[in-house]
Parts: structure tokens; sequence; C-alpha cells
């Protein structure tokens, strides 16, 4: 047994890289399968593995693996998880944040014995284990499991003393990894809806900065014909029309930032060419931009003036990802029908309507349809 960590990973730089080593996955996730293969070579394993749950899964998912026979993570997560007999030992055994030593939970004779070791282990050159249960939060805990062959004998002190040592690092850095993986999740899921919508949409910060656009926005800005991209501020290329605009986005911003009461406006802007203008809607919004620190605090809409104005649902839909029939319904609702009419128009019962009723309010943040009133009316027809 090794008194400290330093003694167990032969000194302190090296120690101190390989924890850097871990972080550093956070941002560049693909790099895991390298950090696995330092820690196998600090513990001497010969197979290495990290497993994450996902909800609703009854089996683990390979997240990385290391020195691994490519057939180990698909033939466990397939089958094998379902008959491994260590892993109710273990549970047993090693509180979940401690190491665990496969030798100690189930005896080898035991082991042997088994249709887990005789069909996966033992075809595939393993059977000693060790590996940590790692607590991440409210989601459910990762696995770190590394084996070496039977020849080698089972891991000792020393490699518990690195994994206890690695042990919080590894929590983290998973929980940073869930968490940035959620935040581009996110991300991706605002630009895809916000480009679903065919009007430009572009989000401004508390200080009035564009911090968000979506594809036909970028369109607009790049046609150049009416309003443009200024040190980070919408403007319109005519000098007087951009006084309204500008007055426009301050007082949409001030409300979004609560510091005023405008409940947003539109106005007309001109275009170079001549063609028909382009409407602009500001409105306050109050949300913060997933992936990002920066708070939106108004939301402007550009949409040719010559086009069909959308619903507020459709705004809605684009914001919170309603689907199709909850934004229709909730387009219904603003028109004052009630549960039973809005069923009936759209061929649903009214308990299919009330269903989607209470998923357009959990959408929203909602808790009643007065409050999804309030919100719809602060957004814009574009």
């Amino acid at each position: 047994m090794f008194e400290n960590p330093e003694q167990a990973f032969g000194g302190t730089t090296r120690l101190l890289a390989l924890i850097e080593s871990i972080y550093a996955v956070v941002q560049e996730p693909s790099h895991w399968q390298t950090v696995l293969g330092q820690i196998g070579e600090a513990i001497h394993s010969e197979q290495n593995l990290l497993f994450a749950d996902t909800p609703g899964s009854p089996v683990p998912n390979a997240l990385s693996c290391s020195k691994t026979n490519l057939d180990a993570p698909r033939l466990f997560i397939s089958y094998y998880a379902s008959v491994n007999v260590l892993a109710e030992p273990c549970d047993q055994m090693f509180p979940t944040g401690t190491v665990r030593y496969s030798h100690w939970a189930v005896p080898d004779a035991e082991f042997e014995k088994s249709e887990f070791y005789n069909d996966f282990f033992k075809p595939l050159d393993m059977h000693y284990s060790i590996g940590l249960k790692i607590p991440l939060g409210n989601q459910a805990p990762a696995y770190l499991s590394m084996q070496r062959a039977k020849s080698r004998g089972g891991f000792d002190g020393g490699a518990g003393t690195i994994l206890s040592t690695l042990m919080p690092h590894l929590r983290r850095a998973l929980e940073l990894h869930l968490q940035f993986g959620q935040l581009r999740s996110n991300v991706l899921g605002l630009e895809t809806a916000l480009d679903s919508l065919e009007h430009a949409v572009f989000g401004l910060s508390r200080k009035g900065r564009i911090i968000f656009s979506n594809r036909r926005a970028e369109e607009v800005l790049q046609a150049g014909d009416a309003i443009r991209l200024s040190n980070g501020i919408l403007s319109s290329i005519f000098p007087e029309q951009n006084r309204h605009l500008q007055a426009a986005l301050t007082d949409a911003v001030a409300a979004g930032a609560g510091m005023g009461i405008s409940p947003g406006t539109s106005l007309l802007l001109d275009r170079k060419s001549r063609e028909s203008s382009l409407r602009i809607t500001v409105t306050p919004f109050i949300s913060p931009l997933p992936g990002s620190s920066a708070q939106l605090a108004a939301l402007v809409f550009v949409s040719d003036s010559a086009s069909r104005p959308q619903s507020r649902g459709a705004a809605l839909r684009a914001l919170y990802g309603l689907t199709p029939t909850e934004a229709r319904i909730a387009d219904r609702l603003l028109e004052g029908l009630d549960i039973r009419e809005l069923g009936s128009q759209l061929g649903l019962t009214v308990e299919t309507a009330r269903f989607h009723v209470k998923r357009i309010l959990s959408k929203t943040g909602t808790r009643r349809q007065t409050e999804l009133m309030r919100m719809m009316l602060s957004l814009p027809q574009v």
C-alpha cells in the first residue's frame, strides 16, 4: 500500500499532469480515450472503459474506451450488462465514490463459473477488474471499469490510491461534460427552432447588442438593403428611420432588463432596392441565452411587409419548441376559445386538448392559462 498519491503516481508532476488532462476533456470530449489510456498506464490495466447511464435506459452507454477490444462495449451493452455477476456484490460492498475491486466482491472460483466470465470476460482475456461508481448529483452515476488478464493478478492498493485520488476530479469533469453537453443541445435546439421561422430573428443583450441571430437574419444583414450591424448594434441604413429604430430597441431592452414597461413596437424600414419595406417588430424578452452567461433582453423579428403575418402561436413554437398542434391550440386559446370549443375546431377530444394545454404550459414555464395569454400578448405577430 502506498502512503500518498504522489508515490503511487511516481511523482507530483505526473499526478498533476493527469489531473490537468482530465479537466481538458471537458472542452474536448474526444480526448476521454487518451485520458483513460493515461489512467490505465498508471494502474497497469489492459482494458479501460467509461460508461455513463442514459435516463430511461436499462443499461449504461459507453462514453469512451481505451486499449479495449472494440467488441467489448457493444457486447456489454447489448447483453452482458444484464448478467454481470460483479455489479450487485460491488454495490453491496463498496459505497458509491469508493474504489471497487472485483476479486474482493466475488471470489475467483465463483466468478469463473459464471456465464459473464466464460462467455464475455474470458474470450476478451479479461479477469480482474477495478473501478469507480462515480456519483453525478441528480444524474445517474458514471462507471469507470478497468481490467487485466488473470496472469497479471488482482489490482493492489496502489492502483486503488490512484483511482481514489482521481475520483473527485473525474466526477467534476464528468459533471461539466454533461452540463456542457446539455448546453450545446439547448443552443442547437434554439438555433434549429428559430431557423424554422421564415423571418429573421435577432436576440439583444441588456446592452442592446446582438448576441443571437438565426440563418434568415444573417441573410438579411448580408443583403445590406435596409439594416446593418455596427459595433454589435442593429441599425437602419436611413438616418431618420434609424432614430425611430434605436428608440424602439432602447425601450424594449430597458423593459427586458427590468428598467422599463414597453410592450414592444413595430415599424417599417425602407430598402435601397425600393422593394417592399421590412416590417421590424421589437419585443422585450427576458431569458438566459443557452450556452452563455449572457441574458437576452429583447427579440427583433424582421419580415417582408408584403408577407402574411405569422401567428403568435408560431412565435411560441419557435421559441419554446411547441408542436404544430400545440401552436394551433395556443392561438385558439388567445382567441378566447375554451378547451371544448378548440377541441371541436381541431378535431380533438376534450381529454386530448387538455393534455396539449398542460404540455404548452410546461414548455413555456407558465402555470395557468392567464399567464400564457399574457406571454403571448407580449409576443409579436411576425
